[in-house]
């Protein structure tokens, strides 16, 4: 079972990571090649590995886009790590604008990890101006006001990502703003996000009652 296709999994990686480090040393000028390997290293668990890979890539190139993608290649490095402050300095100096709007996105992130919505919520905002569409940057500014207990505005950033985006986890949110709004327990989107994943919707809904008996007793005790 399980282990099996961890092995196979491991196994895997250890090609891929083959094949990119021969990637670069047949074109050792192109930037995105180091930045796949950094992230296949990521995967691996192996954060040092791919700090050392990055840091030393950038010093091999002097044009800012190519800079630039290493640099958000590290932010990623620090942020797998939970060193979210470290990330979020690391993303604030990507200036391409090509990868300005996934570090704008990762920085909200980052903050939003670290409970600091007001943050989180103005740089989800400036990933937004740059791509109004986008599910990732509209789910994230859904939870950014779930979180803040605005579920009026979480309501219509989550019905932007649900267009582009179905996930048990999105639409659990979705379906926690519906029961707030409604006041009812049970909505669609929970019925949705139970089908599409049933072992998350338990544990996510477990939660969800302890967080309520949380709010209860502390409400009791004022």
């Amino acid at each position: 079972g399980e282990k099996m296709t961890e092995k196979k999994e491991n196994e895997e990686n250890q090609n891929l990571v083959h094949e990119l480090i021969q990637k670069i040393d047949q074109d050792p000028h192109n930037a995105q090649n180091y930045y796949a390997l950094a992230t296949v290293l990521v995967k691996q668990q192996s954060f040092d590995q791919a700090e050392e890979l990055l840091v030393k890539a950038r010093g091999l190139f002097s044009d800012q886009p190519s800079q630039d993608l290493l640099t958000y290649g590290l932010g990623n490095v620090y942020y797998a790590t939970g060193l979210y402050e470290r990330a979020n300095a690391t993303f604030q100096t990507v200036k391409d604008s090509q990868y300005r709007h996934d570090a704008n996105l990762m920085i909200a992130q980052g903050y939003y990890a670290q409970s600091q919505y007001k943050l989180a919520f103005a740089f989800a905002l400036t990933a937004l101006e740059q791509h109004q569409q986008d599910p990732e940057t509209n789910e994230l500014m859904g939870d950014i006001n779930l979180a803040m207990g605005e579920a009026q505005a979480a309501q219509k950033y989550y019905d932007v990502a649900l267009k582009n985006k179905n996930t048990a986890k999105l639409l659990f949110n979705r379906g926690v703003v519906e029961m707030t709004l409604t006041q009812q327990p049970d909505n669609d989107y929970f019925a949705k996000a139970k089908q599409i994943d049933p072992e998350f919707f338990s544990k996510a809904k477990q939660r969800l009652v302890d967080i309520d008996k949380l709010l209860h007793s502390s409400k009791e005790a004022d």
